[in-house]
């Protein structure tokens, strides 16, 4: 919304700026209407702005990247611990009841 809002503003600076000015840059030097220059700036900037961001985003998006393979392992781990307590309770409630039991199962 904001976005939306600083276009607009930046639109209505630019048509009623919309005289010919001189423009310089580099040793090239002709005259531009003013609204291009402003309208040329603005885009300008919002590609520079976007491609900072992404290229700054790539570091992120491998490190997220990163944490969710080691956020998968460590569940498997705990998926695994799980099952082993489960287990173990398993054999110490069939142990105290006195059945006897065969490779961890009950007889």
């Amino acid at each position: 919304m904001i976005a939306i809002l600083f276009l607009l503003l930046v639109v209505v600076f630019a048509v009623q700026n919309a005289q010919m000015v001189p423009i310089t840059f580099l040793g090239w030097s002709f005259a531009l209407n003013q609204a291009l220059v402003v309208l040329g700036s603005a885009c300008l900037g919002v590609i520079i702005g976007a491609m900072w961001t992404w290229f700054r985003g790539i570091s992120t998006r491998g490190r997220v990247k990163e944490l969710t393979k080691e956020l998968d392992a460590e569940r498997e781990k705990n998926s695994a611990l799980e099952r082993t307590i489960a287990d173990l309770l398993k054999q110490r409630e069939h142990h105290e009841t006195g059945e006897p039991e065969v490779q961890g199962k009950p007889l």
